[in-house]
């Protein structure tokens, strides 16, 4: 079990320098402009999806929803955590990550531009 959770941690350290390292290029903490939703039927890039469950995770005291993988591929799982996050937040519960809810995650966590998801999520930031 230690193993996992150091096996886990050390994956999302790793995710967040990388992503960092992106934001870091960026300058200024303002979303892409033109940044395409996440969620069912989406292109979902693989940053996008990166973000929204690094951001999920940091969340999911508050949300209740367990700690999904941080693996950039949406899934089920990946689906259920946008939704807690939305219940949460009290916005429609949809499963997108659109410019609320991509808001929302931003805001939320405080770390959005700390490792460069202002540039992946769609947001009004």
């Amino acid at each position: 079990m230690a193993r996992k959770t150091l096996k886990r941690r050390s994956v999302f350290l790793v995710a967040a320098v990388a992503l960092a390292s992106v934001g870091a290029l960026g300058g200024s903490a303002q979303a892409e402009p033109g940044q395409a939703y996440i969620g069912p039927g989406k292109p979902n890039e693989y940053e996008g999806v990166m973000c929204t469950q690094i951001l999920a995770n940091l969340l999911h005291w508050q949300t209740g929803y367990h700690v999904v993988a941080e693996d950039g591929h949406f899934g089920q799982d990946t689906y259920g955590a946008i939704k807690a996050v939305q219940r949460w937040a009290s916005l429609p519960q949809d499963g997108i990550v659109g410019p609320q809810t991509g808001t929302v995650l931003l805001e939320a966590t405080k770390d959005g531009d700390g490792i460069g998801c202002y540039w992946h999520l769609p947001s009004y930031k």
